[in-house]
C-alpha cells in the first residue's frame, strides 16, 4: 500500500510538474509577444521619423539645376535667405545663374544699394550669370551715390559675367550715364529698358537680337537725322513703347538688316504726337509690323519688304478733331503705309481706320488696291454694334487680292 501510494504521489508530482512547465511556457510566449509587440511599435516610430525627415528635406535631394530653376522665380534677397534651410542650401545663392534684384524689400534706395554691393562682392566669382533683372519701384535721384543702375552696368561689363550674360532687364526711373558701356557684353542678346532717361541715344550692341524700350527718354543733340540702331547689326526684334526722343529730329531711321519684328506704340518725337518727323525703314527682312497710337507718323522705306507676313495698325478711338489739312494727312499716310507693306498676307486694322478711309472716298476712287497677297483680314472690334465696311473701302483693301471678292 505504501509503495502504491508513493507511486501515485510521484505520478501526481510528474503531472503537476508538466502542467507548471506548460503554464510557464505559455507565460513566456505571452511575454515574448509583448516584447516583440513593443519592438514592432518602436520600429514603426523610427520608420515614421525617417520618412518625416526625408519629406522635410526632399528639396535638398534635387539637383542644383532644378534648385537654380526654382530660385530664378524669386528675388535675390529671398534667395539669399534660403541659406538657413540646411547645409545643402548654405552656398547655393552665391552661384545663381539668374539674379532678380528688386527693391520692394528695402525701405530706402541706399539699403538696396548696400545689398547689391554685398551680393556682388560675396558671389562665387567662378559662377556664370546668364540673366539679370533689376526692378526699382522707387524713383532714384541724383543723391543716390553711386547710381544703382550704373553700378549694375559696371558689374555686367567689368566682371567675367560680361561673357555669359544673355538677358538684361532694367526697370528704374533713373538717369543712366553708362548705357554705351553695355557694348562690352559680347554675349548680350536681349535688352529690356523701362523708365530710364539718358543722353546716349545710340545702341552699338553687335550681339543684340531683341531690344525692348518702354517709357524711356532719349536726348539727341547731334543733328536732324537720328539713326539709333545702326550698330545693332543682328537685331531681329525691336519694340518701342511710350518712348520719347528729343533733339529736333526730322528723320528717324530704323536700320536693321536682320530685323523681322517691329512694334511701335505711343512714341513721341520732340514731345508731340503729330510730329512732322519721317520714320525711314531700312529693314529688308521685316515680317511683322505693329503700330498702335492715336496718330500716325509719316513712313518711308529703302527698297522693298518682300517677306511681310502681318501688318497690324490700331489708331484707337480716332476723333477727327484736327484742322482739315491735318485731318486729310492721316488717310494719305495710311495709304502710303499700306503701299509700303503691300506684301502682307495678314492685315489687322482698327474700326477707326475704316472710318477714316470712308470719310475720304475721293482719295480711294480709282486707286489700286495695295495688297496683292492678302489672305487674312481682321478688324479689331472694340464695340458691340455690328460694324459694316463700306463697299468702296472693301474694293480698295481687297481688290488686288485674288482670294477676296467685293
Amino acid at each position: 500500500m505504501i509503495a502504491v501510494e508513493v507511486e501515485e504521489d510521484d505520478e501526481h508530482s510528474k503531472f503537476a510538474t508538466s502542467e507548471e512547465k506548460r503554464e510557464r511556457e505559455r507565460e513566456n510566449k505571452k511575454k515574448k509577444k509583448r516584447v516583440e509587440g513593443d519592438g514592432s511599435a518602436t520600429s514603426e516610430e523610427k520608420s515614421e521619423k525617417k520618412e518625416s525627415r526625408e519629406n522635410q528635406d526632399r528639396l535638398s535631394n534635387l539637383s542644383d539645376e532644378v534648385i537654380y530653376r526654382i530660385l530664378s522665380f524669386v528675388d535675390a534677397a529671398s534667395a539669399v535667405q534660403t541659406c538657413v534651410l540646411s547645409k545643402r542650401w548654405r552656398h547655393l545663392w552665391s552661384s545663381l545663374p539668374v539674379l532678380n534684384l528688386n527693391d520692394t524689400s528695402f525701405d530706402h534706395p541706399s539699403l538696396f544699394q548696400c545689398f547689391i554691393d554685398h551680393l556682388f562682392s560675396t558671389r562665387d566669382p567662378s559662377s556664370n550669370v546668364c540673366e539679370l533683372n533689376l526692378v526699382c519701384q522707387d524713383e532714384l535721384d541724383d543723391h543716390d551715390d553711386p547710381f544703382i543702375v550704373d553700378s549694375i552696368i559696371d558689374y555686367v561689363t567689368l566682371t567675367p559675367i560680361s561673357t555669359t550674360i544673355q538677358l538684361l532687364t532694367i526697370l528704374a526711373e533713373s538717369v543712366v550715364v553708362k548705357l554705351p558701356q553695355l557694348s562690352l557684353c559680347r554675349s548680350l542678346t536681349t535688352l529690356k529698358l523701362t523708365d530710364i532717361a539718358t543722353e546716349t541715344a545710340t545702341f552699338d550692341f553687335v550681339s543684340l537680337k531683341h531690344l525692348y524700350l518702354s517709357d524711356c527718354r532719349f536726348e539727341w543733340l547731334v543733328g536732324e537725322v537720328f539713326d539709333p540702331f545702326r550698330g545693332c547689326a543682328n537685331l531681329t526684334c525691336l519694340c518701342l513703347h511710350g518712348c520719347q526722343f528729343y533733339g529736333g529730329i526730322e528723320r528717324f531711321k530704323i536700320c536693321g538688316p536682320q530685323l523681322t519684328d517691329l512694334s511701335i506704340s505711343h512714341m513721341r518725337v520732340d514731345g508731340v504726337s503729330d510730329s512732322d518727323c519721317v520714320i525711314e525703314l531700312s529693314t529688308p527682312k521685316l515680317r511683322f509690323f505693329t503700330y498702335f497710337d492715336t496718330d500716325l507718323y509719316d513712313f518711308s522705306i529703302e527698297g522693298k519688304l518682300p517677306f511681310m507676313e502681318k501688318l497690324s495698325i490700331d489708331l484707337g478711338t480716332f476723333e477727327l478733331s484736327h484742322e482739315f489739312t491735318r485731318a486729310t494727312e492721316l488717310p494719305l499716310r495710311l495709304i502710303e503705309l499700306f503701299e509700303i507693306m503691300c506684301s502682307a498676307k495678314c492685315v489687322s486694322l482698327s474700326p477707326g481706320i475704316i472710318e477714316v478711309l470712308s470719310m475720304f472716298p475721293d482719295l480711294l476712287d480709282g486707286r489700286s488696291s495695295p495688297f496683292t497677297r492678302l489672305r487674312i483680314f481682321e478688324v479689331n472690334m472694340d464695340r458691340s454694334p455690328p460694324f459694316v465696311i463700306p463697299t468702296d473701302v472693301m474694293a480698295y483693301l481687297f481688290g488686288g487680292s485674288p482670294g477676296f471678292h467685293c
